[in-house]
């Protein structure tokens, strides 16, 4: 493959994410869950102090107590693993800027090893029940995660036609001044 491939093949897969929630059980091979971590451990973060610890949730019990605490992320449940954010709790305007860096990751490496993912919020009131239900200690913070699995044949489907799920270009760029 020729520079000009692998930037176009970049480029693709970097279009190609989108949230699926409707997800299989299926197990995800260790080494595919690995290609993904290692890819999210490179993310840059402020001041490089990577303020992350990724905790990979594939027990189905877990997923759906987790599910249960965040009802606005109940793909968990049917999810093969769950990759939950646990944030450090110094200087969080960084490190709320960091998580959102190091979740986008996780979905493009998801996405180019061919796995289907959706990002999950823990709403304020569900994260203590799952800090304790994944031993996180005090003055760590849990509130995103990353569920991953093979989409069913429902979540395989686009919701719109390709090419039609973003606002025009003309609309969205602006040259050297807003107006």
């Amino acid at each position: 493959m020729t520079d000009v491939e692998q930037r176009a093949e970049v480029l693709r897969v970097l279009r190609a994410v989108r949230s699926v929630r409707d997800l299989r059980p299926d197990p995800i091979p260790d080494a595919v869950l690995m290609a993904i971590l290692e890819t999210a451990r490179w993310t840059g973060s402020g001041m490089n102090r990577q303020p992350w610890t990724f905790v990979v949730v594939r027990d189905r019990d877990a997923l759906a107590a987790i599910a249960a605490a965040s009802p606005n992320a109940g793909h968990v449940a049917n999810a093969a693993a769950a990759i939950v954010l646990v944030m450090d709790g110094e200087m969080p305007e960084i490190t709320t800027f960091d998580e959102g860096r190091a979740a986008e990751r996780i979905l493009i490496a998801a996405t180019a090893q061919g796995i289907a993912s959706a990002l999950g919020w823990i709403p304020p009131e569900g994260r203590e029940a799952v800090r304790s239900l994944l031993g996180v200690p005090e003055g760590r913070r849990v509130r995103t995660l990353v569920s991953l699995g093979i989409a069913t044949e429902a979540g395989a489907r686009p919701k719109s036609a390709p090419g039609t799920a973003r606002k025009p270009f003309d609309e969205v760029v602006r040259w050297d001044r807003f107006g």
